[in-house]
């Protein structure tokens, strides 16, 4: 087989457009490389709307004005001997500055003197991570931890072998000056995977960060989701003994359901989000392949401790606000489903109330209905009367006896009309 390049260039079916743009993000935002003695130093500052995607992107053309920027999520230039890679997320900024130079202690910073004179100062947004990552070549086992600690200023230090044992970190994880510090020692890394360990380390600085924004706001919710949880307990048990009426609980039990919708359209996302970062730091740990040093308290040990507690206590509270959306939803249904019994019942008793109405309106109307029998007979003889009287005095008959065989008569005949009016207004629609 031949193992040239081919110059053919193969006919294919029409693109679907967003096929190329797809195929590329496996390639999106790739990692730097790092050599030992190197230096990373990322910044990570909030993002807060379209208007700070323009600042940073002016901000980086103070170094480089003929920068193409456009709509771009990540950028790379180069600055007097330093490599800078900028990057757009969708919650904050990371600027990422390599150096590759042995001059100066680990975590020294007089290599960032050539960038101009509070430039970094002036990155647009609230600085949420500052990440220092020191690679110092280092042959043989890892360093003892007597030696490290004098490095940091502080005990204790955590770390361990990563990367199949070809690097050892240690850290402290504390912000001294804003910064936290990584120091990395190369036992047998190459260009690459320098860059993808500095990577996942300031990674995992930075998402611990972004996990933990939320957990202000989840103490502040513990406490106030207590006080809502003990109002909706005060309104089951005013509910069972029924010592309020039904519209007055409605009219509470809204009020709180809008206080915890209202709640869980506020803070739902940044639990969320909470989750998400915890996930990304578990992964770029396991990236990380972790081996224990002797004497060393392991990094993902000490994460554990502190950091997972706190992700696992946002999700808790998360989930308890889910939950008591749902309880309140339940007793609504409870207290409707009460409502729609009691207003069965009234509805009930309107009807027995209207057929016992309708009753005696029928008896009223049967009253009325002989009497106007009665009356109708009465003025429809006086009526004939008149006719027939001067016909039974020309006969020579009793005047009386005719006038009295006409009531019969007359009577069957207002019965008979009314029976047929009755039956025509039965069936008109």
């Amino acid at each position: 087989m031949n193992l040239l390049p081919s110059t053919q260039i193969l006919a294919l079916p029409r693109e679907l457009p967003q096929r190329q743009r797809l195929a590329d993000e496996l390639h999106a935002r790739p990692f730097e490389t790092l050599a030992s003695p190197g230096r990373v130093l990322s910044i990570a500052t909030l993002r807060t709307g379209a208007a700070q995607d323009t600042q940073c992107l002016a901000h980086l053309t103070e170094l480089e004005p003929a920068l193409a920027a456009g709509g771009a999520t990540h950028l790379r230039l180069q600055w007097r001997g330093l490599r800078i890679k900028w990057e757009r997320h969708t919650e904050f900024f990371s600027l990422s500055l390599f150096c590759e130079s042995a001059e100066g202690g680990a975590f020294d910073t007089a290599w960032l003197d050539v960038l101009p004179p509070g430039w970094l100062a002036r990155l647009p947004g609230e600085m949420v991570s500052a990440t220092l990552v020191a690679l110092v070549p280092c042959v043989g086992g890892p360093p003892h931890v007597r030696d490290v600690a004098p490095l940091f200023g502080s005990e204790p230090v955590v770390g361990n072998r990563i990367a199949d044992g070809a690097a050892t970190v240690v850290t402290d994880l504390r912000a001294v000056d804003g910064v936290t510090r990584f120091l990395v020692f190369d036992h047998a890394l190459n260009r690459r995977r320098a860059g993808r360990t500095a990577q996942r380390l300031v990674e995992i600085d930075t998402y611990r960060m972004m996990a933990l924004l939320s957990l202000p706001l989840a103490a502040r919710r513990m406490g106030e989701l207590g006080a809502e949880e003990a109002q909706l307990a005060s309104l089951m048990e005013r509910f069972r003994s029924a010592a309020d009426g039904d519209e007055a609980l409605l009219a509470e039990l809204v009020s709180l359901a809008a206080r915890v919708e209202h709640a869980l359209a506020d803070h739902g996302a940044r639990f969320s989000a909470t989750r998400a970062y915890g996930g990304i730091v578990d992964r770029r740990m396991a990236e990380l392949r972790e081996a224990v040093v002797p004497g060393l308290q392991p990094l993902s040990e000490f994460l554990d401790r502190r950091f997972r507690p706190a992700v696992e206590s946002c999700a808790a509270t998360a989930a308890r606000q889910a939950e008591l959306s749902k309880r309140i939803a339940r007793a609504a249904q409870l207290l409707q489903t009460r409502s729609e019994v009691e207003r069965e019942r009234q509805n009930q008793s309107l009807l027995a109330s209207l057929d016992r109405r309708q009753g005696m309106q029928l008896r009223l109307q049967e009253m009325v209905e002989g009497l106007s029998v009665i009356a109708m007979s009465y003025y429809g003889v006086g009526l004939a009367a008149y006719a027939l009287k001067p016909l039974a005095k020309a006969a020579g008959a009793n005047e009386a006896w005719v006038v009295g065989a006409l009531v019969p008569v007359v009577a069957l005949a207002v019965v008979l009309n009314l029976r047929r009016l009755r039956r025509h207004l039965v069936s008109a629609p």
